[in-house]
C-alpha cells in the first residue's frame, strides 16, 4: 500500500510539477511507520534476550508519543476542500490510501504492544491501557492538526507543549475531538484485534 501511494504522489508531481502532496504525504507516511518500527525493534530485542523486560519502558514511551502520527493522516483529507476539481478524484484516492496505510500501521503496532504487555500485566489492565492509548491518540491528533505541534516537541519545547496541553484541556473542541476520534480508534482496534486473534486461532488449529 505504501509503494502504491508513493507511486501515485510521484505521478502527480511529474504530471503537475507540484510536489507539495509528495512531500506532505511522504513525510506523514514516514511518521506513521515510525511507531511500528520502534515496536518491531523492541519485540526482536526482547525475543533475543538482548533487552530485559524492565528496560522496555523507554521504547513503549517513544511508541506512545509517536503513535498519533499513524491515524493523523486521516485529517489530511481536510485538504480536499482546497483541491482543484480536475484533480479531486485523484487526490481523494491518494490521501485515502495513505490514511488507511497509516491507520493499519498504528493498529498493528498497538496489537504488537498488546501481545507484549498482556504477558506481564494481565488481560484487563492491558485492555485498559490499549484503549487508553487510542484516546490519547485522538488528543494527539488534535494537538497536531489544530495546534500544529509535533511529537518531538516533547523533547525540543516541553514548556510550550505543556502549556498547549493545559489550554486544550479547557477547550471544548479538543474534548469533543478527543472523545470522537478516541472512541472510533478504540472501536477500530477492537475489531482489528478480534480479527487478528481469530486468524491466529485458525492457523493454530490447522497446524
Amino acid at each position: 500500500m505504501t509503494i502504491i501511494g508513493l507511486g501515485l504522489v510521484t505521478m502527480r508531481g511529474v504530471l503537475t510539477h507540484n510536489w507539495w502532496f509528495f512531500y506532505m504525504l511522504c513525510w506523514n507516511g514516514a511518521l506513521a511507520w515510525f511507531p511500528l518500527g520502534v515496536i518491531l525493534v523492541l519485540r526482536d530485542l526482547l525475543a533475543s534476550r538482548a533487552l530485559r523486560s524492565w528496560m522496555a519502558g523507554p521504547f513503549l514511551l517513544l511508541w506512545l508519543v509517536f503513535l498519533p502520527n499513524a491515524p493523523y493522516i486521516i485529517t489530511d483529507l481536510f485538504h480536499i476542500q482546497h483541491i482543484q476539481s480536475p484533480l479531486l478524484w485523484f487526490d481523494t484516492m491518494t490521501i485515502f490510501l495513505f490514511a488507511v496505510t497509516g491507520l493499519l500501521t498504528g493498529l498493528y503496532s498497538t496489537l504488537l504492544v498488546h501481545r507484549l504487555v498482556v504477558q506481564r500485566a494481565g488481560t484487563l489492565l492491558t485492555w485498559l491501557c490499549m484503549l487508553g492509548c487510542q484516546v490519547l491518540s485522538g488528543f494527539g491528533i488534535y494537538l497536531g492538526r489544530w495546534i500544529r505541534l509535533n511529537s518531538w516537541d516533547l523533547l525540543t519545547t516541553p514548556a510550550m507543549l505543556a502549556r498547549a496541553v493545559y489550554e486544550a484541556l479547557h477547550n471544548t473542541l479538543s474534548l469533543k475531538l478527543t472523545i470522537i476520534y478516541g472512541l472510533v480508534l478504540a472501536g477500530l482496534y477492537i475489531a482489528f484485534y478480534l480479527f487478528s486473534e481469530d486468524e491466529t486461532r485458525k492457523k493454530v488449529k490447522q497446524a
